[in-house]
This record gives structure tokens, sequence and C-alpha cells, in this order.
């Protein structure tokens, strides 16, 4: 079946803005001195830009294209003929091995309570598109309580409902949607940031601060990808975006081991400015994306994405033995 392109180059596009934080959170900083003057407010503003546009924002869109991969996988697997719910539990074990190994090395990764609570999207595969959405926001209310693990199934589930009504595959014939979709949450962004400074001075959290005061964002940041990309012209500018998203898990690893051997080699705990901490994701982002080019011109899968496949289906899968790029999700 035909990939939906959209979900890759927003894979890549969240891929970009949370290696941002991971950089940040696995390599403590200093902050440049006042002294310094230019760099050191260029500094501050790129770490409020940060906290006001990246942090909490890209790990939302993340779990949210699970959950949408999640109703993709088990539709195509149900046509197909196969065993969907259990080729799907065999992904999510293989899944969790990665992040079993990938915790030990970065313990605020994804991988490992995606692979858990992934389990929990099987039973509502069956249920109506209505019914998952106001599922969906009935575990965003309980964030305050089940923190983290309430966000991840609130997207995992709008992202099961978005599958479930095709709305990346009816781009074109709902724009008007769309547009509404992307003019509200554009209007809604400042009352987000007043909530999470808010959310912040009453209970210190940040973590839940950013992610429900980025929830407007969010909506943005995908709305507006997805219109932007009915431009051929856009698409074709934004392709790295794309190759970095058909690649994620494999670079969503490998990030946190270029990071790790970065700060062992050079030493940048606690004595490299955050400005130069992002130079470095940028520089890493350019030798993925070159990575990427290179690789899908050549094979049709991530190294690490055909090691789960293999995984999920005991062998390479009819559907993907050939080498043409442009194989199905």
């Amino acid at each position: 079946m035909k990939r939906i392109d959209i979900l890759d180059y927003l894979r890549g596009f969240a891929l970009v803005g949370i290696l941002f934080i991971n950089i940040l959170q696995m390599i403590p900083y200093v902050p440049i001195p006042p002294q310094m003057g230019f760099w050191s407010v260029m500094e501050r503003k790129l770490l409020l830009f940060i906290d006001m546009a990246v942090y909490g924002r890209f790990f939302t869109i993340f779990s949210f294209l699970f959950g949408a991969g999640f109703y993709l996988f088990i539709s195509r697997a149900k046509t197909r003929g196969d065993r969907a719910y259990i080729l799907f539990a065999r992904r999510l074990m293989i899944l969790m091995i990665f992040g079993f190994v990938h915790h030990h090395f970065q313990p605020g990764e994804a991988l490992l309570p995606y692979a858990i609570l992934g389990f929990l999207l099987l039973p509502l595969y069956k249920l109506k598109p209505w019914i998952n959405f106001l599922i969906a926001l009935l575990l965003l209310l309980t964030y305050f309580w089940t923190g983290s693990i309430g966000m991840i199934l609130s997207m995992f589930v709008l992202g099961l409902w978005a599958g479930q009504s095709r709305i990346f595959e009816t781009v074109a014939f709902h724009r008007k949607r769309w547009i509404a979709v992307q003019t509200v949450s554009l209007l809604l962004i400042p009352a987000g940031l007043w909530a999470q400074l808010e959310i912040m001075d009453l209970t210190g959290m940040p973590d839940l601060a950013m992610t429900v005061g980025g929830l407007a964002e969010d909506v943005f940041y995908v709305s507006t990808l997805t219109l932007l990309l009915q431009f051929p012209f856009i698409q074709k500018w934004l392709m790295p975006l794309n190759r970095l998203g058909r690649m994620a898990l494999t670079h969503y690893m490998v990030q946190t081991i270029i990071i790790l051997t970065l700060d062992k080699v050079l030493g940048l705990s606690h004595q490299a400015y955050y400005l130069i901490l992002a130079m470095l994701a940028i520089e890493i982002l350019m030798v993925q994306v070159l990575f990427s080019i290179m690789w899908l011109n050549r094979f049709p899968l991530g190294p690490l994405e055909w090691i789960w496949r293999v995984g999920t289906y005991g062998r390479t899968p009819d559907h993907y033995r050939s080498t043409n790029a442009s194989g199905s999700a």
C-alpha cells in the first residue's frame, strides 16, 4: 500500500525538535556570562524560544504519530489477511527491547514507555472514531494526576482517531477544515503560553506546564505543515524532513550515541554553553539527513527499521522485499 508521506514529514519534524531538547537534558550546560554581551543575550533568547516553542511540544507530536501508526499497521495487516494483533504485539516486544537498551543510556527516552503503553491501544481499534476522540479528551484531562502516562495515552488514542478518520488522506478535500483548525490553534497559542506560566508558578512542574501550554502550538505545527505539504514545491524543499522521518527509530537512537560520544570525547558536561550544544545539534541533523538520503536511495528501510520489521514478521515480509524506496508504511 502507498505510504502516507505526510506522516513521515511530521515524524522528521518532531525528531528535529526532540534533538534540541535531548541534547539539553543529556549534557548539563553552563550559561554564557553576561559580560559576553551579544552572545549571552542570544543564548538567553534561544533558551526562551526553547521553553515557549519546543520543550514538551514535539514529544506530544511523536506520541500522536505513534497512535496513527498503530491504526495503519493494524488496518493494513488485516487487509493482507495477517494476524494483526499478534503481529502488533510482537512489534511492541521488539520496540521494548530497543527501549530497554536505550533507557540505560538515556533514562528520559520514549521507546520503553511507548512499547508498554502501546498494548492499551489494542482493545480500542474497533471502537467508533468519535468514541476514541472522547476517550482521548478524557485521558488528556487526567494529565494533572497521571502525568506523562496520561499525556502519552491521550495522544496515542488521538492518533488512532486520526487514522480511523483518515484526516491525513483527505487533506485536499477538507482543506477549509484544516485552515479553520490552524486559525483557531494560532489564536489559542497566547492562552496556552499564559497557562504554561501559571501552571509552572502553581505546581513547579515544568513537564506538566510546558506540555499543557504547548497543546495549541502542537495543533498549529501539525496543521500548518500538513497544509504546506499540499504544494509540491514545499514537499521538495522539505524532503530532508521526510527522509529523517522514514528512519525515525534509527536516528532517535543514534542521536543518543552521538551526543554521549561527543560529551565523552570533548568533555562538554558543565563546560559547554547551550549555544554550542545547539550548533552541535544542527550538525548532527545535517549528518543524519545526508546519511538518510544515501541510505534510502539504496535500501527501502533504515537499519533499525529493518530489524524491527524482521523481528515483527519473523522474516522480511513480501511487501518489503523490494528495494524500491517507496515501500508502504
